[in-house]
């Protein structure tokens, strides 16, 4: 009697290696979510600007006022950082930070090398994969499907299985950086840490400003614009001039911010108006 021999690089041989590691993958998912949730936060409060999400700021003549606000970069900003956090680590390496974390990569059904493309398709796919909320679409298709494939993985004809399978049967199938490709990264991000600490002693203070004056913080609640002079700097302070206008008179003066261990803060300002 012939027996059938399961060939690890074959299509039915990755159905069986994807549809065995997909615990593992939910916890990719988890930690890809922690730590994208890391790098968003710091990327809001160091170049995202204070608007008001709900409610009116207090206005002149109100004794009190109800309004929520958000310190953000804006959704589009914040949708192609998501993008690229797993984009450029899948493009590089075959796996984003939570699999790589949880021992998986990326490959292809059909047994063939994963190309830079199938990497861009299954990434953006995410953008379907996430509704209705938490990958609920993403998730039920994975448990569902025989590859364990998402919206994402069926356009790109992609799946995800153990890196140690892969190894063992082709590391080719999954991408692999050429050499020198960690040490450039390691000084891209390194150069980005750095750029980000100084951007956020240097840059950060009119970002505050403007904040301030979206939550009508700004000098006076009837500020309707302002401008802004050069800034004179001190041992951890900043002192801008400002002129501000109003619907009936025009006010300047400055706005000084102090340095406190990671930003900005205790701002005070000085001023008069004439009409």
């Amino acid at each position: 009697m012939a027996v059938a021999t399961l060939v690890p690089g074959s299509p039915s041989g990755r159905e069986v290696q994807a549809r065995q590691v997909r615990r593992r993958r939910f916890g990719a998912l988890i930690l890809d979510l922690i730590f994208f949730s890391i790098v968003s936060l710091v990327v809001n409060n160091v170049y995202g600007v204070t608007v008001v999400t709900s409610g009116a700021p207090m206005a002149p003549g109100q004794a009190f006022a109800f309004y929520t606000t958000e310190t953000t970069v804006g959704w589009p900003v914040l949708t192609l950082l998501w993008l690229a956090y797993y984009i450029v680590p899948e493009g590089l390496f075959g796996a984003s930070l939570g699999k790589m974390a949880c021992g998986l990569c990326v490959v292809r059904v059909d047994g063939r090398p994963l190309g830079i493309r199938s990497v861009f398709i299954r990434n953006l796919l995410r953008l379907i994969d996430v509704l209705p909320g938490f990958y609920l679409l993403g998730g039920l298709l994975v448990l569902g499907s025989a590859k364990s494939q998402r919206v994402g993985d069926r356009w790109a004809g992609t799946t995800v299985v153990a890196r140690e399978a892969i190894l063992a049967d082709d590391p080719r199938t999954t991408r692999r950086p050429s050499q020198g490709t960690g040490r450039g990264l390691g000084i891209a991000l390194g150069a980005a840490m750095l750029f980000t600490v100084a951007f956020n002693y240097f840059g950060r203070p009119p970002l505050l400003i403007e904040g301030m004056y979206n939550e009508h913080q700004l000098l006076d609640r009837g500020v309707i614009a302002y401008r802004l002079g050069a800034p004179q700097w001190g041992l951890g302070t900043v002192t801008y001039p400002i002129i501000a206008a109003e619907r009936d008179k025009t006010c300047s003066g400055t706005i000084t911010f102090n340095w406190l261990l990671f930003g900005w803060d205790g701002s005070q300002a000085q001023w008069s108006c004439t009409s």
